[in-house]
């Protein structure tokens, strides 16, 4: 398991069970991500969350998991561009 996919999954985890979240730990993860990300669309998909949490003091655990979904789907998306 690569770290992208490990970030993923510890914050999927963390917002299953979690229903709100500060900007400022959600901030923190998204760095995390930001870091690992190489995907133009995905890296994108994570510049524009942490203007959010710029923007905003509290997120529930269902919108993070919505951005992890649309996150793997455009890091699934470059990685089958790429091989295909």
């Amino acid at each position: 398991m690569d770290t992208t996919t490990q970030i993923i999954e510890q914050l999927r985890d963390t917002a299953t069970n979690q229903a709100y979240f500060s900007a400022s730990r959600v901030q923190s993860h998204l760095f995390d991500l930001y870091g690992v990300v190489g995907a133009d669309g995905a890296k994108r998909l994570v510049e524009t969350w942490l203007t959010l949490t710029i923007q905003r003091d509290l997120f529930s655990g269902a919108e993070l998991l919505e951005m992890l979904d649309d996150l793997e789907g455009r890091l699934t998306s470059s990685t089958s561009s790429i091989s295909g």
